[in-house]
Formats: C-alpha cells, structure tokens, sequence
C-alpha cells in the first residue's frame, strides 16, 4: 500500500487538483484522499495544504514528493533491468531534445527498434532548462542538447556532433549570387527565427551581437526548426539553421543553405543524464546506442563534425 500512496501524492503534485489526480490513478477521489491521509499518519508529518480545494504542499511535503519520484522512478527502473535480464528488454524510453537535434533522431530510433524491439521511444522537444528539469525528477531518462560550460552541473555527458550553423535562403534570383554571408549583413536581412525562449535562439542573438547586429526578425516561431524551414520555402524570408539540415535526403525545395561567417561558430551537442547507482537502465541503452553509432561512422557519413571524444564525462568539463 504504501508505494501506491507515493504514486497517489507525485499524481497530486503534478496535477495540483485532487479530482484530476484521482482520474489519472484510476480511483476515486475519496480514495486518493484518504490513502495520502494515511501516508501523513504513517509519517507523522503534514503533507498537503488543505482549504475547500487543493492549496499547496507543505515544505515537508515537497521533500516527500522528491523522495517519492526518486523511489518510483527506482522501482520503475529495476523492473526495467529485471525484464532485460529475461532477454526481453522492455520498456519506454524518455528522451528530451531540442528542436534543432531533430535530424539525428531518427538514427537512434532506427538503431534501437532493432536492437531492442521491446522498447519504446518517447521524444519531447524541451529547452535546456526543461531537459534539466526532467533529468532531475526523473521524468526524463537522457536529454540530448549543447554541452556547455556551468549550463549541466550535476549531470553525466557524452559529446554526439558539432552544430554549425547555415542561412538557410530562397533559392531566387535575388539571393542567386550569395555563397556565404556575414552575420552582420544577414542581421538585415527579412529572419524568421526561434523564439527568445529557445537556448539556440539565444546562440543565434549572442552571435548578432559579436558582430554588432541586433536582428529584428518578421516571424518568431516557438519551437519548430521545419516552421522555419517553411516560411523560406513558401514566404521568402530566410532564417538560421543547423548545417545538419541541409545534409537530409531530398533537402528543401525552392531554398539553399548558404554559410554564415564572421564569426564562424560551433557547438557541441551531446547525450546528458544524471548520474545515479545503479545506472538507470533507459540511460544505459541510449549510451550504448550512441556509442555504437559513432563506433560505426554513421554520424560522421550523414552529418560529419564529430568530436574525437566518446568517453562519458562529467558535464562541467564539456567544451564550449
């Protein structure tokens, strides 16, 4: 009984309603009610703040939900571990990524239904701070995202590829003699680009701002780099891209990439996870699929600018 009521209060904690957090238990409310009840009676400890509605968590109550999303994710974990001891590895991986990460996603779901059929992918296109967060709460099992000096603390990493960055621009007679462009000049040209709240996008405006530019793009979008991709194709604007893009089958109809210089800039990408003992299985696999894809040099033939290093590391040593 007592692991269903920590299911019951990390329910409640996440939806912040008691009805919500009863439907998504599949009980009743009074039900739930009364089981996080007596999980405070088994404590000794208040948990809840209680009105004629849901107000709050006390502050040993927050340190109960912690506890309780360590132990399911634990327990979750070791029946993971259990059924890849029966040679039958199940399970779902929980993986977060930013958008610009999005053409290498495909080989490490490719590699991992072959070698682990049992398993399945769940992608969430999250920010660096969100990644971490999940990371941290164990709502995530590996995040991929750039490996940047005090941006990980706390946190295991293993570098995948080195992001570049192109301008992506209509293919028209207008851009027809651009091979390369600098960043101060593409600051003036019409830029549809990630939202402030993306860490490229703050990649993309801290590289305007070497060159002393402020952009002012026409279209901000809030998290899709093909949205972008569109708006070159069909609206003739032009916007930022990783150079990986570009190297996808069939490319982009009606735009070309053209290289973006002074300043030439480059950002290592990798695979994060927070450390723990035992090794959370799902972090285990997806490690050991990475490695296996750089070991076969398939990063290198589809996107290139590999890093040499493929030894896990610590995230505050990542370069930058």
């Amino acid at each position: 009984m007592f692991f269903r009521q920590l299911q019951y209060l990390t329910a409640l904690a996440q939806e912040e309603h008691f009805g919500r957090a009863a439907a998504r238990c599949n009980v009743s409310q009074p039900s739930l009610s009364s089981a996080i009840k007596q999980l405070e009676l088994t404590l000794g400890v208040p948990i809840v703040l209680r009105g004629r509605r849901f107000l709050g968590f006390t502050s040993e109550g927050q340190k109960i939900i912690e506890w309780a999303e360590r132990v399911i994710s634990q327990r979750d974990a070791m029946l993971v571990e259990l059924s890849g001891m029966r040679e039958n590895f199940e399970g779902r991986l929980r993986l977060g990524a930013m958008p610009n990460s999005s053409p290498v996603l495909p080989l490490f779901s490719q590699l991992l239904a072959q070698k682990h059929p049992g398993v399945e992918v769940d992608i969430q296109f999250l920010g660096i701070e969100e990644t971490k967060l999940g990371l941290s709460n164990f709502s995530l099992d590996v995040g991929i995202t750039y490996l940047q000096q005090g941006e990980l603390k706390g946190l295991h990493s293993m570098p995948i590829y080195d992001e570049r960055l192109s301008l992506l621009v209509p293919d028209t007679k207008e851009y027809a003699k651009l091979s390369a462009v600098t960043w101060k000049d593409a600051a003036d040209l019409p830029l549809c680009l990630l939202d402030k709240s993306m860490h490229e996008r703050k990649i993309i405006d801290d590289t305007f701002a070497k060159a002393g530019k402020e952009p002012t793009p026409c279209v901000t979008v809030s998290d899709s780099i093909l949205n972008l991709i569109f708006h070159v194709m069909f609206a003739g604007l032009v916007t930022v891209i990783p150079k990986h893009f570009v190297r996808m089958p069939g490319q982009f109809p009606g735009a070309r990439a053209v290289d973006l210089i002074e300043p030439e800039i480059s950002q290592e990408v990798g695979l994060v996870w927070s450390p723990s003992e035992p090794m959370m299985p799902m972090a285990n696999v997806m490690i050991s699929i990475v490695k296996e894809l750089k070991e076969s040099g398939e990063f290198e033939k589809r996107f290139g600018d590999l890093p040499t290093s493929e030894t896990p590391r610590t995230a505050g040593s990542a370069r930058t």
